[in-house]
């Protein structure tokens, strides 16, 4: 069917009076009780300002970890600087006996050894001057033994007429002439020392080879039992009142090493250094704490509970702290897949714990202390 050009006509006009009698269009408002779509913004067109929406399944890719802000007054520590020294038994140092040549040598280096073992052999070497007084030695003591001989033989010839009390004497004399003799019979002929482990332990390092000189005196080996160890500390007079009976004791490495480990109190000595007016602390570590430091180590005596009337503090790990533009920040678990930002003002620290002073946190906040590198790194790129 054709169109006429007065449908066309009439169906302009229509449009027309319907766009002047009809009002405007205006905004649709949603009001309670009723869906009207996804209202949501798009992905990407609203940022979080102050915290990382992180999922689940990332969380445990990152390995994100955290812990309880607490009150706590364990805190309150001394901190002492000490040394490690080798415990009762814990090492074994071996000197040369007797001037003379390594003949044999059983040791090693990092060998591990009973107490007892033998580790070398030594040919006691002698002197001009030694030669000539042993020499002179043998010869008197040769000659005493004749005489003697012949005296005990003379009045053994006439036993019935001599006193009693001359062959007697004889006799003894006899006896300790041939004591003497072989004495100095056997220094001449065997001059071969042994050296054995005065304790079970491993052999450190030493530079010896069969064939060498060694002197009176010298050290032939050290050895050394790594679960011995003890902990020297000088203590000061004004921290002596945080050497008390219940205080506990941790032994930490320096900055840049780690490991730490509870140590047993042995003694605080009553005697004053002269230098210094310090009084020694002795501590023993266990096997476990003795692995994890060496004979001659600096390290920081942390003294648990010194002072424990002291007011509690709120404490966060040391590792939950990080810094934003130069500022000290902890990120908080706030939702199962937020993380909030929450700056605070640290107060002092040691490798475990940090005293807040100031911030936006409270008890039982859960703070991240294991992936807070992450969740920045995921903060600045947002």
């Amino acid at each position: 069917m054709k169109t006429t050009p007065k449908l066309l006509a009439a169906t302009a006009v229509l449009g027309l009076v319907l766009s002047v009698l009809l009002p405007p269009p205006a905004q649709l408002w949603a009001h309670g009780g009723e869906d009207h779509g996804n209202t949501a913004a798009a992905p990407g067109s609203v940022a979080l300002t102050d915290a990382v929406a992180l999922p689940k399944e990332s969380q445990f890719l990152f390995g994100i970890r955290t812990e309880l802000a607490r009150y706590s007054a364990t805190y309150s520590r001394l901190t002492l600087y000490g040394t490690v020294a080798a415990a009762s038994g814990g090492e074994g140092r071996i000197v040369v006996p007797q001037t003379g040549r390594i003949v044999s040598l059983a040791a090693r280096v990092g060998q591990l050894v009973q107490a007892g073992q033998p580790l070398a052999v030594i040919d006691q070497t002698l002197d001009a001057t030694q030669q000539i007084g042993l020499s002179t030695e043998q010869a008197n003591a040769q000659a005493e033994l004749r005489a003697a001989q012949q005296d005990y033989n003379r009045l053994q010839t006439i036993a019935d007429i001599a006193a009693r009390k001359d062959v007697v004497a004889a006799e003894l004399r006899l006896r300790q002439a041939r004591q003497n003799a072989a004495i100095l019979n056997g220094q001449a002929r065997t001059r071969r020392v042994t050296i054995t482990s005065p304790i079970s332990g491993t052999i450190d390092v030493f530079s010896l080879a069969v064939g060498q000189q060694v002197t009176q005196g010298d050290e032939l080996f050290r050895v050394l039992n790594p679960g011995k160890l003890r902990v020297e500390a000088q203590v000061f007079a004004q921290d002596l009142a945080g050497i008390t009976p219940g205080a506990e004791f941790r032994v930490e490495g320096l900055q840049g090493q780690s490991g730490s480990a509870p140590a047993r109190l042995i003694v605080l000595s009553n005697v004053v250094n002269p230098v210094n007016q310090a009084r020694q602390l002795i501590l023993e570590l266990d096997a476990a704490g003795s692995n994890l430091f060496r004979a001659g180590q600096a390290v920081n005596v942390q003294v648990l509970g010194a002072g424990s009337s002291a007011e509690k503090q709120l404490v966060v790990p040391t590792t939950a702290l990080t810094d934003l533009n130069g500022k000290p920040v902890v990120f908080v678990h706030t939702a199962p897949e937020t993380f909030k930002i929450h700056y605070v003002q640290p107060g002092a620290a040691n490798g475990e714990q940090t005293v807040l002073l100031g911030g936006d946190i409270n008890e039982n906040d859960r703070v991240v202390s294991v992936g807070t590198y992450q969740l920045k790194s995921i903060y600045l790129n947002q």
